[in-house]
């Protein structure tokens, strides 16, 4: 059986104590005065021993505490082995495995922290965790540059401080009163509009309760059904168009005026026109259908941009000197052969130069330029005609998108010359855009990779 360490000291005094009593109750006086010394001496080794053994206790229980203090600052590194073989020894196993336990859970707890920090830091969803008093106890980067708010200043915040949305914050706090998910969806931006599916979720633990934000951008969704919506209607009318042309000549015709002379040839024109209106739409779908279906098939070989850019002023120098237009080329010496498809890239560059001549009134001019820009050759054609809205310049190569469908359609257009001609450069590796303002004119670019 183990003698407690806090007993031992003691239990020498006593032994001294019982010792010198009775060796003064059964010594002669002068036997006495012989073992005082020796009495002595041992009082004085007890005192001495008992002194270290106090002070061994004392930096022992020391390096306890000192061991505490680490962990308690963060430090769960072992204590050095405690060999005293008594209940201080016990005491420091003990405390040793409640400190590493401690640490265990407290590492497990951080790696989990930094990973769901991770995760939701890398989301391209907006995330927030707001509390029962409407406070944001959490959100990540995303959520603030949806929201457009300063990084980092939205944490322990208000809704009403940091959200400037009404429907936002009411959707907040309906889930905060709630005990069900809900869903809505908010516009934000000023410039750019920019359209999120909102989901906030009531979260009850431990007597709190809170809601979990969630925002997923659908801009592009939203785009899309617009375009989708914009597609069908416009096919619509664009069809409409010429077959109630050619159903109400064709209906004249048989209601008595084939015989009219002056007038069925006049008719019949009419009903070719709007058919061949019609087989150019359709034709022009197809394409559109095949390139977007990844169906577009290219010749790709060197091309001369000189023979390029001449061959489709050809017929355009006609159509501008019947308009009073004046044609200009501006060609770089020694551009560099271009590598594509000479059909496709000519396509291109005669609808740019077709859209110029319709939409510059008379007296003004166009012009071609071509030059070469590191491993690329950018084209360009400019007017001086109308121009083009700021706000029409993002949808420009849309399908069926006019600035002037009334112009355009007196034209013979289809609306869908921007849009092929986007997915054609796109095939060849380049890129299209344009620069314009009302009444300035316009000067469309687009790019094509050199051969050398």
């Amino acid at each position: 059986m183990r003698v407690s360490l806090f007993w031992r000291p003691v239990l020498i005094c006593l032994a001294l104590v019982a010792a010198i009593l009775a060796a003064a109750e059964w010594a002669s006086p002068g036997t006495l005065l012989k073992i005082w010394p020796v009495l002595a001496i041992l009082l004085l080794a007890a005192g001495i021993a008992l002194f270290f053994s106090s002070r061994s206790v004392t930096l022992r229980i020391r390096g306890l505490k000192e061991f505490a203090d680490r962990a308690a600052s963060g430090d769960f590194s072992p204590a050095e082995r405690d060999h005293g073989h008594d209940e201080l020894e016990d005491l420091a196993d003990a405390l040793g495995r409640a400190v590493d336990g401690l640490g265990q859970t407290i590492r497990t707890l951080t790696d989990e922290r930094n990973r769901s920090s991770a995760i939701l830091g890398s989301m391209v969803e907006g995330v927030a965790v707001v509390t029962g008093e409407e406070r944001i106890l959490y959100c990540n980067w995303a959520f603030e540059q949806i929201l457009e708010l300063p990084e980092g200043s939205s944490q322990g915040r208000t809704l009403v401080e940091s959200l400037r949305q009404a429907d936002l914050i009411a959707l907040v706090r309906q889930a905060l009163s709630g005990v069900e998910e809900l869903t809505g969806e908010v516009e934000v931006g000023t410039v750019r509009r920019r359209n999120f599916s909102v989901t906030a979720a009531p979260v009850r633990a431990a007597g709190a309760n809170g809601a979990v934000l969630v925002l997923h951008d659908i801009t592009e969704l939203r785009r899309l059904e617009r375009v989708r919506r914009d597609f069908v209607a416009n096919v619509s009318h664009e069809f409409k168009t010429p077959l109630t042309a050619i159903q109400g000549f064709a209906e004249t015709l048989l209601s008595g005026a084939l015989d009219d002379t002056a007038n069925r040839k006049r008719f019949v024109e009419i009903i070719r026109e709007h058919a061949w209106r019609l087989a150019r739409l359709t034709d022009d779908l197809l394409k559109l259908s095949r390139i977007e279906a990844g169906r577009l098939e290219l010749e790709l070989r060197p091309i001369r941009v000189e023979a390029l850019v001449n061959g489709c002023l050809e017929t355009a120098r006609l159509n501008a000197q019947a308009r009073g237009l004046r044609v200009l080329v501006d060609m770089q010496e020694n551009v560099p052969a271009v590598r594509g498809d000479g059909a496709q890239l000519g396509e291109v560059l005669q609808n740019l130069v077709d859209n110029a001549l319709q939409y510059t009134p008379s007296g003004g001019q166009i012009e071609v330029k071509a030059r070469a820009n590191g491993r690329e050759v950018i084209f360009t054609v400019t007017d001086t005609g109308i121009g083009i809205p700021e706000s029409d310049l993002e949808r420009i190569f849309e399908r069926f998108y006019r600035v002037d469908a009334a112009r355009s359609r007196e034209a013979g257009g289809t609306g869908l010359g921007l849009a092929i001609a986007r997915h054609i450069v796109d095939a060849h590796g380049g890129r299209i855009w344009v620069e314009s303002a009302v009444g300035q004119g316009s000067r469309f670019h687009f790019s094509v990779p050199s051969v050398s």
